[in-house]
Formats: C-alpha cells, structure tokens, sequence
C-alpha cells in the first residue's frame, strides 16, 4: 500500500473532507476499511493511518517497551491515547473532530501528503509547509544517501 501525492482540500463547516479519490482507490485495492487518526508526533499535522498499518505500529512499539517500566508505559499511553477511528462515508468524506483541527491549526484549507503508508493532513492556508526548499532537500538527500567512507563501492573521483 502507497499513498503518493500531494493533494489540496477544504474542510466544511463540519470539519467533513473528501478523501482524495486517489487515496480511496489505494484503501480500497488494498481490502482497507478502518482508519486512525492522530496527531503527529513532530509536527504540526495529523496522520492518518489504515487500520493494518496503525496495528503493526501498535504491535511493534508494544514489543520494544516494557509493560514494568514507568517511562516506558507512560510513553506507550502517550502515543496511543490521543487517537480516533475514521470512517470514509458514501459519499467519500472523512470527518475530522473539532479538537484535532484545531490542534493542527487547520481552518478550512488542508493538503493531503501521502506519505507511503500513511496519509498526512496539513493546515494549507497558514503557509505551514510541510516540504524543505530544493537547495535544502538536495543536500539533505545528498548527506543521508552517499555512501559512507567504510563503503566497499566508493565512486571514483573524476576531478583529480
């Protein structure tokens, strides 16, 4: 399952939006019904999670962490307390509680950024960008996939 684009919306006074088509075609080859909703961890958005997706999350942050330690407990009630199912209705709308909007600072414009196997839903009329500027992604991407000095396959430079 991959949820690729980056898709612009509005929210009614309900807080209902259409799930993009595109998304609903993805959750419905997949045999996907259910849906979670949360609040990001890092940012300032809301993630969306197929049920199969949120359960594998759910059954590998339980493994990592110890049901007797305090901390760890305490993280795991963190990450799962603050969530909601979601139900695509006939018509294909989502509808997103007050509480969640409001935390993600969204009005009534939002962007749909699929992110692989989760779908993330940003306020759009705040001029929050979700995306780093291409300079910035360049180098980035270019920091986290040259190979490493230890590399056996080094390339070669043309330069010298």
């Amino acid at each position: 399952m991959r949820f690729l684009g980056n898709i612009e919306a509005r929210t009614d006074t309900k807080g209902r939006a259409f799930l993009p088509s595109a998304f609903r075609k993805v959750l419905l080859t997949s045999g996907e019904e259910g849906l979670v909703l949360r609040q990001d961890i890092f940012e300032k958005c809301l993630v969306i999670y197929p049920e199969s997706v949120w359960n594998r999350e759910m059954d590998e942050m339980r493994a990592r962490l110890s049901r007797w330690d305090r901390r760890q407990q305490m993280v795991y009630r963190s990450f799962v307390s603050g969530v909601i199912n979601l139900a695509v209705d006939g018509n294909g709308r989502i509808l997103i509680p007050k509480n969640f909007l409001e935390a993600a600072g969204i009005k009534q414009a939002i962007r749909f950024v699929g992110m692989g196997d989760t779908i993330e839903v940003w306020a759009n009329e705040t001029g929050g960008e979700p995306f780093m500027n291409s300079d910035e992604f360049g180098l980035a991407l270019e920091q986290l996939m040259a190979p490493k000095s230890d590399d056996t396959h080094k390339p070669t430079s043309t330069n010298e």
